[in-house]
């Protein structure tokens, strides 16, 4: 992270009126933005080793995130998405100290002092290292797990994206994803202080990845002219529709476009390379620092999720996705050291030179007839219809049925769900569906990939509705 507050120095000394910054409620130079760091680093020095970070977004997340980096602190993201729960299980395994806050009566029931980011500006001094982060990954199931994240692996995953992603002083960056997850992290905070780009974050573009309104989206588009996002296959999808729908194409300064989180069918990647998106998938976890593969511009392959990133190895291992690197987490919070090569639970194959994600090696389902099914494969049809927020597949107990499970954004209907389906052989077609909307609690994370504990109980309690058989793929709706 030595690179990453250098940059911010030499910025606000060369440039220290240019914007770096921008969110709903105002934008931030380069030499505000070095002041205001440099304050609450100050503010937070003699204060608790570890510190949360309670704010879900904008200019006033960034500042957080960097001023308790330069004060070595270990900081503990607390995403908005979380529940009450979670959040407080978060507090309580991490032993937070002290909270970050721009609104300090949301903390106002604990113990714990609160500062906000707004402290008095001061020179920004050098970076001694030494910080951590723990970011808690939803998992599949049960409560979340803190993944402690240092300077190794930061520095070793911005130098490889830096190398992919090519970014300059001229680019701007849309900020999609929630800051509290590590890979908007790296791609909204630190990437773009290291090329000197300017990043704009918008919360209504943020809502529409987590099921809202679409216009936020494309609104932000139009104000912003970015030429670099990140987003999932959900919101991709439905972009793709509705560039589609007015026979338009994306804005033609966008140059790079990642997607990623959950599986993009390949048909999804080429459908929107045709409206203009270049997109390119790519593929990590919070344990690997949140990349290790990507598809390069000028060498997309879509149904890939590209090339390894520079400095780490990946092997297959008995299906399994392993990888060995300067990437690879510091451990989990309390748990065992991490053994030199990290087991994913994903399951993959090369092609090409190229990685292929096949599934959750925890999430595979055995069918009666002793198929074992990798719900992604079938998941990753369904979302590529843009009325699809996200699907999951689960296997009913009581009859072995295969059901799945639609967070539909618009109305479709059996026979439309069906036709996504159509090319499927027998055994891993779902007989059954469930429709639900954006507001079904706790079934898909913020990235577009289902809670499987959830899966599980509504494919067992809920009544679903049988899909038809013999459906031709042609009779999707456009």
């Amino acid at each position: 992270m030595r690179a990453v507050f250098r940059a911010l120095a030499r910025h606000a000394t060369e440039r220290p009126e240019t914007l770096a910054f921008r969110d709903d409620g105002g934008a931030i130079s380069w030499s505000g933005l070095a002041g205001r760091v440099a304050g609450l680093a100050h503010l937070v020095a003699e204060g608790p080793d570890t510190v949360a970070i309670g704010v879900p977004g904008g200019i006033d997340y960034v500042v957080a995130d960097l001023a308790l980096t330069l004060a070595g602190k270990r900081q503990v993201p607390l995403p908005f998405f979380f529940s009450a729960e979670q959040t407080a299980h978060i507090l309580k395994d991490t032993g937070a100290g002290a909270v970050v806050s721009a609104s300090p009566e949301a903390f106002a029931g604990l113990p714990l002092p609160v500062f906000t980011p707004d402290a008095a500006a001061r020179a920004l001094p050098d970076y001694n290292g030494g910080a951590q982060r723990v970011i808690y990954t939803s998992g599949s199931s049960g409560r979340p797990k803190g993944v402690v994240i240092g300077d190794r692996q930061l520095d070793a995953s911005l130098a490889a994206l830096s190398r992919v992603v090519g970014a300059g002083p001229g680019d701007v960056h849309l900020s999609v994803l929630p800051l509290p997850q590590l890979l908007e992290q790296i791609c909204g905070i630190f990437l773009p202080i290291l090329a000197g780009a300017q990043c704009v974050m918008r919360f209504d573009a943020t809502r529409a990845l987590l099921g809202g309104p679409l216009e936020g989206f494309t609104r932000a588009l139009d104000e912003v002219a970015p030429t670099t996002s990140l987003i999932a296959p959900g919101l991709l999808g439905r972009w793709v529709k509705d560039l589609a729908a007015a026979g338009a194409q994306a804005p033609a300064g966008l140059r790079f476009v990642a997607v990623g989180g959950a599986a993009s069918s390949p048909d999804l990647v080429r459908s929107a390379e045709a409206v203009g998106i270049p997109v390119h998938e790519g593929y990590g976890l919070s344990e690997c620092c949140a990349v290790v593969a990507m598809n390069r511009p000028g060498e997309n392959r879509p149904g890939t999720v590209g090339p390894i990133l520079d400095g780490l190895e990946v092997k297959i291992i008995d299906g399994e996705i392993t990888v060995s690197g300067p990437t690879v987490m510091e451990g989990y919070l309390h748990g065992a050291p991490v053994p030199e090569r990290w087991h994913t639970g994903d399951l993959g194959r090369f092609e090409e030179g190229r990685l292929v994600v096949e599934g959750r090696k925890d999430a595979l389902l055995v069918t009666p007839a002793g198929r074992n099914l990798s719900p992604e494969w079938i998941e990753a049809r369904v979302n590529a219809d843009p009325r699809v927020v996200g699907s999951a597949l689960g296997l009913r107990a009581r009859d072995g049925a295969l059901v799945l499970i639609a967070v539909l954004a618009a109305p479709a209907t059996g026979t439309e769900i069906a036709a996504l389906l159509a090319d499927l052989p027998d055994y891993a077609r779902p007989a059954e569906w469930i429709a639900t909307d954006p507001s079904e609690p706790d079934l898909l994370f913020p990235a577009g990939t289902p809670v499987r504990s959830t899966v599980a109980r509504l494919v067992n309690d809920r009544p679903a509705r049988t899909l038809p058989k013999h459906v031709q793929k042609e009779r999707l709706a456009s």
